[in-house]
């Protein structure tokens, strides 16, 4: 290939293994080209990268519309192509209509046209206009070779697609259309047209992007014939009847946390829910899974305790294991780690018990703490009792409101002390730590009734 600044920012080894070889990455590759046309750019869609803004990407997962799917990259091979009965119909039904192929101009109506559809593409990273979308910021010139076909009701702009060009395919990148013609379908018959006028040019490949795993949206693409769709297990295109849409990574990684959804709720009686992970698609583009404390999966299970612990399970591959392992999690924290899904979820069981049995000792130490503070006269309100899932130990605090201060109080129950935390507006002020609650009682009543932190401030 030549010359591309290409660079792969991303390979994330995570989901199941369905080769048999050990490991595998799922793919999170972009790149900025320098010249991107011509057999360069055949070389990279036959690599499965397909355009996203001024961008060349290669992904294997989404977050769409709140859902996780497996991308499966297609394309459509034109010898011999023919349209089904019910795309002839669409071409007839919409006959009337003027098609003009053209490069890239881009006009003021046509920016107006992106901005009322730019919701459809329902991600926060869309370019904010179509400029932007084409071209690199400050950059006037592209690096690829950018056509666009227009269908004009008389002088009228109904609809508008765009095409880059290489030497044996074409590639369709985003579609356009006016709202009150939405009942002629103009979006699939640009469609149509593309394929039309790829064929006329002598190409041997239409790529149409890319359709997603479970219904959806794009679904319409799935009816070309002769329709290919690439293999991310070897990195292969094959013909569509042979797809088993069942093992994508998405799925596979579903049924794998669903083994343990299952198990789970019914040896613990309690509510697991599956995540879907939108929070991974950012980090997973910015590298910062290390400073994000973000769940380093696109889906998972996740279990709340009633004191607002968020307990997790992903799947995926482990390198020091060498395997594919569930792994049970506190925030960073790793709290098991297991090939078995039976194993796991007794392991969150577990988990589920040792807080309910540690909220149960904390609760008990703090009503007897309440008790000591009204023989030394302070009345206190239970309703300030809550809860910092962030600890596994002395997660329920007491707030108590001084003269000068607020006072935090926790029982810690490994350790079978009492800890005491002074504050106010300028500093906080960490007292101590004591074996009974009558200890702890005098320290906050001292802190009560002081008239001046002075002392301390």
């Amino acid at each position: 290939m030549q010359s591309s600044d290409k660079s792969t920012y991303f390979i994330f080894y995570l989901g199941v293994d369905r080769t048999g070889s050990g490991t595998m990455a799922m793919t999170f590759d972009y790149f900025m080209p320098v010249e991107c046309t011509g057999s360069t750019l055949d070389e990279y869609l036959e690599e499965a990268w397909f355009r996203d803004g001024p961008m060349m990407s290669r992904y294997e997962m989404i977050y769409f519309r709140e859902h996780v799917y497996s991308i499966v990259p297609i394309r459509v091979t034109l010898e011999n192509f023919t349209f089904s009965k019910t795309q002839r119909k669409l071409i007839r039904k919409n006959k009337d209509f003027n098609v003009k192929i053209q490069p890239l101009e881009i006009t003021d109506e046509k920016e107006r046209m992106y901005a009322e559809h730019k919701g459809r593409f329902q991600s926060p990273n869309s370019p904010t206009t179509l400029k932007n979308y084409f071209l690199e910021e400050g950059n006037d010139e592209s690096p690829f070779e950018t056509w666009e076909l227009q269908i004009l009701d008389g002088d009228h702009l109904a609809a508008i697609s765009f095409i880059d060009i290489g030497e044996e395919s074409i590639c369709s990148i985003l579609a356009l259309f006016d709202p009150k013609y939405s009942k002629q379908s103009l979006g699939i018959t640009s469609m149509l047209f593309e394929i039309e006028y790829a064929q006329m040019s002598n190409k041997k490949y239409y790529y149409p992007g890319y359709v997603l795993d479970e219904d959806s949206v794009f679904d319409y693409k799935k009816r070309l014939n002769n329709l290919q769709y690439f293999s991310w297990n070897d990195f292969t295109w094959r013909a569509w009847k042979h797809i088993d849409e069942e093992t994508t990574t998405n799925l596979l990684l579903r049924s794998k946390l669903d083994e343990v959804q299952k198990i789970s709720e019914e040896i613990t009686e309690s509510e697991v829910d599956v995540v879907q992970n939108e929070a991974f698609f950012y980090n997973v583009w910015h590298n910062t899974f290390d400073v994000s404390g973000i769940v380093p999966s696109p889906l998972f299970l996740e279990w709340e305790s009633p004191w607002f612990h968020q307990i997790t399970i992903d799947y995926a591959f482990d390198h020091e294991m060498e395997s594919y392992m569930f792994t049970l999690r506190h925030h960073q924290s790793d709290l098991a780690v297991s090939e078995d899904a039976m194993e796991i979820a007794h392991a969150l069981k577990k988990c589920q018990m040792r807080i309910r049995n540690s909220a149960i000792i904390q609760q008990q130490n703090l009503y007897s703490l309440e008790s000591q503070l009204l023989n030394e006269g302070i009345q206190t309100d239970l309703t300030k009792m809550f809860s910092n899932g962030n600890k596994f130990d002395g997660f329920i605090e007491l707030a108590i409101e001084g003269r000068h201060l607020t006072m935090y109080i926790s029982y810690y129950v490994e350790q079978k002390l009492f800890t005491l935390q002074a504050s106010n507006d300028l500093r906080d002020i960490t007292v101590d730590s004591f074996a009974t609650a009558r200890d702890c009682a005098k320290a906050i009543s001292e802190w009560f009734y002081r008239k001046t932190l002075s002392l301390v401030l």
